[in-house]
């Protein structure tokens, strides 16, 4: 028998709630090993290492051709990044599919795809918007994603998308070519390209995703909320953004019934929780005088208590949830 790391987080919030005696915990250690044997270190320490090589290799990559660009022919460069996506296909092809290094490859290749993008934009000007850059580089990396079923390449997809998004709406014509980032319909399309993205992964995770945990739902979510906090907080000051103020508490309402009584999770929950806090101490400051000594004081102290408040309650939410887990 052996604890899971999901189970050993369980006996031990148990342990320190009181639901289980010394006794009891005594008996559950003597089951199974409570801390990480030497494999799982090993199984964490190879992925990190695997991901972060590559990484670093990707980044060389493209550090390399800005050091040496004058120095390089172009098509030098060319069969450069062509060899390190081709290597990282190789790696892919030899090792076994879902192991770290197969996943591994394929997040550098994602990362040479991009490299490779930028050379043929660079060398051949071919008068491209950055955006479509971005936007052909998360076409092209979208297959080892799926092949691949990591968070990490998804999370690399992810950005480069809102990448995409971020430079393509001030040039539309829709939006205006003089649209800056800072304004209410580019954060709403914003929050709303990471929400068809947080649905598709709460729905489908189990398919484009070939581990449990939660990191692409979470960082969809981060690009949901932070746009909404940046038009509420603007609401208060500039009446163009007021619609985000009532678009934003919308969104926090949802999201906390959601993740509150339907699919619990305690950080989008903390996500929700200090963005609201944020929001309503820029309204606090709007309606008191923020340049009086008093005024800074309360906010302080309201950003104090709200945030202890906060906190208390995400924790006994963090309890109570391995305690029923624990128990079930």
């Amino acid at each position: 028998m052996r604890w899971t790391l999901a189970q050993r987080a369980q006996l031990f919030g148990l342990a320190e709630g009181g639901a289980l005696t010394p006794e009891q915990f005594g008996q559950a250690a003597a089951q199974a090993r409570i801390h990480p044997e030497a494999r799982e270190w090993q199984q964490t320490f190879d992925r990190l290492l695997a991901f972060g090589g590559a990484l670093l290799l990707g980044a060389a990559l493209v550090f390399f051709f800005a050091y040496n660009w004058d120095v390089l022919h172009r098509f030098a460069k060319f069969g450069l990044a062509a060899t390190a996506l081709l290597a990282c296909a190789l790696v892919a092809l030899w090792a076994r599919p879902r192991e770290v290094t197969f996943r591994a490859a394929l997040f550098g290749a994602c990362i040479a795809t991009g490299a490779l993008l930028a050379l043929i934009g660079q060398a051949y000007q071919t008068g491209a918007d950055v955006w479509e850059l971005f936007a052909a580089w998360a076409a092209l990396m979208l297959p080892f994603a799926l092949l691949s079923r990591s968070s990490a390449c998804w999370a690399l997809w992810l950005v480069v998308v809102n990448a995409a998004m971020l430079r393509a709406l001030p040039q539309s014509a829709v939006w205006g070519y003089i649209d800056s980032l800072f304004h209410l319909r580019s954060l709403l399309a914003l929050a709303g390209l990471n929400l068809l993205v947080l649905l598709l992964f709460e729905g489908f995770g189990r398919v484009l995703l070939g581990e449990s945990r939660r990191w692409m739902p979470r960082l969809a979510a981060v690009g949901i909320v932070a746009p909404l906090c940046v038009a509420a907080v603007a609401g208060w000051f500039e009446a163009g953004f007021r619609p985000g103020l009532a678009v934003f508490a919308v969104a926090a309402i949802a999201g906390a019934i959601v993740y509150r009584a339907l699919r619990q999770d305690i950080a989008i929950l903390a996500l929700l929780s200090y963005a609201t806090i944020a929001v309503l101490t820029a309204g606090l400051a709007e309606l008191l005088d923020g340049r009086s000594f008093l005024a800074l004081n309360g906010l302080g102290l309201f950003v104090i208590f709200t945030s202890g408040a906060a906190g208390w309650w995400l924790m006994r939410l963090h309890r109570a949830g391995r305690g029923e887990e624990g128990v079930a």
